[in-house]
């Protein structure tokens, strides 16, 4: 709990360095905190009784769990105290590097806007897959709420002072379930999942107005995308944070090259939160551009001043240009499984229409008319299924690869293989 007010004070209301005095104003978002009576800026007092598991207008207790600290032991044998509930959750969202040097260090201010507009269309996605837990009457599931209460923070540099536009979502463990009329704990499972898709969302807005705004754009393997002619030494020059958390993982799998097989950027995560160089104190935006301004070569500031050029008229994409984009997504996601969540479909036709004036409702408008068998969240094309039930419906089998799918694809696309099995079996 004290780690989550002094995150508030020295880090989310400050940024990475200080501004000559001035405070970054976060902003509430979500179903939950209008429902609160929250709405513009962050205050203090609301994120801190929130924190305390408090209803920020009446100070009343909001979910169930209170905040304790039991008494633990760890491998050792000694004793010491275990907080018993998560305050909140960190989404963090940031642009490509060569897109927060255009922002920043070129001083187009139309990018951090752009920024945010992008965050909010994120989050309403990110929202949908909210979720808390029924652990009553011998149920163990979870069930959909669809609502959130989240506080957000914009930066705009990293730690070594380089460009970083990024924003923190501050999203409290607390939900509102209508179904038993309370607020419960936040079950964060689905949205963790989904968060491929929510960052994908939030690359396509980015990208639509960046395309706007008079930028190229290029699309990379790794599955995100830079700023054309934003040179790699350019943003390498302005990637010291990045350099200097590789070197320190260098260094921790040298003296310990057995951690090497773990999850290394878990490590690299951890590295980031656990050893950040100090904060630097009274620096203005525009002292930083100068620094910036300083680190360039002639060169790459011409670069910079010629990226974008006029803004133009934006014509919407015909619905031939989602129509492929969901055809690509298929192709290149059922080739290697039967069945999937279906934003795992819209995440790629996504990526692979990045940069065209689409939005997600026009991919999610094709696969409705798609004739996927679905069950919940989960879709199968009845072609690939009716693939592969030709190649593993031998009479012995064909009730054993049904009750398989029941467990791990669900009923309705169960019942579908159950069928089949008993034409197969002639019973």
């Amino acid at each position: 709990m004290a780690d989550a007010k002094r995150y508030f004070r020295e880090h989310l209301s400050v940024g990475d360095y200080y501004s000559e005095g001035q405070h970054v104003s976060g902003h509430w978002f979500g179903k939950s905190a209008a429902e609160l009576g929250l709405s513009g800026v962050t205050g203090v007092d609301e994120f801190v009784r929130l924190c305390e598991n408090r209803h920020p207008q009446t100070g009343e207790q909001l979910t169930l769990r209170q905040n304790t600290t039991p008494m633990g032991t760890d491998a050792s044998g000694e004793e010491h105290q275990a907080a018993n509930r998560r305050v909140f959750y960190d989404f963090t969202f940031s642009p490509p590097k060569s897109v927060s040097i255009a922002a920043l260090a070129g001083d187009d201010t139309r990018i951090a806007q752009a920024h945010d507009r992008a965050i909010v269309e994120a989050l309403k996605q990110l929202e949908s897959f909210a979720a808390t837990r029924v652990r009553k009457n011998g149920q163990c599931a979870d069930r959909a709420t669809g609502n959130i209460v989240a506080a957000v923070f914009r930066h705009d540099t990293s730690r070594a002072l380089d460009p970083h536009l990024h924003s923190h979502c501050i999203l409290f463990n607390a939900t509102y379930d209508a179904v038993e009329k309370q607020w419960k704990a936040l079950q964060n499972h689905d949205m963790l999942v989904a968060q491929k898709f929510v960052e994908n969302v939030y690359y396509q807005e980015l990208t639509r107005e960046l395309v706007k705004f008079g930028y190229q754009i290029e699309n990379k393997p790794r599955g995100d995308f830079e700023i054309k002619s934003v040179s790699l030494e350019l943003i390498e020059k302005f990637s010291k944070r990045h350099r200097q958390i590789d070197e320190k993982t260098r260094e921790l799998l040298a003296r310990e090259p057995e951690k090497a097989q773990g999850n290394v950027a878990a490590i690299r995560e951890n590295i980031a939160h656990k050893e950040r160089p100090p904060k630097v104190r009274d620096m203005a935006l525009s002292q930083l551009q100068t620094m910036w301004d300083g680190q360039m070569t002639t060169a790459e500031r011409r670069s910079l001043r010629n990226l974008a050029v006029a803004e133009k008229q934006m014509v919407h994409a015909s619905a031939t240009v989602a129509e492929k984009a969901v055809a690509w997504a298929e192709e290149h996601v059922f080739e290697r499984r039967s069945v999937l969540q279906e934003h795992e479909l819209w995440r790629h036709a996504l990526e692979h229409a990045r940069g065209e004036n689409i939005q997600l409702a026009d991919i999610q408008a094709v696969t409705r008319q798609r004739d996927y068998i679905r069950d919940g969240g989960k879709v199968t094309s009845r072609e690939h299924l009716e693939r592969e039930w030709e190649i593993v419906a031998r009479p012995k089998m064909a009730v054993v690869v049904a009750m398989r799918s029941l467990l791990i694809a669900g009923p309705a696309i169960a019942s579908w293989m159950m069928n089949n099995a008993m034409r197969s079996t002639g019973s």
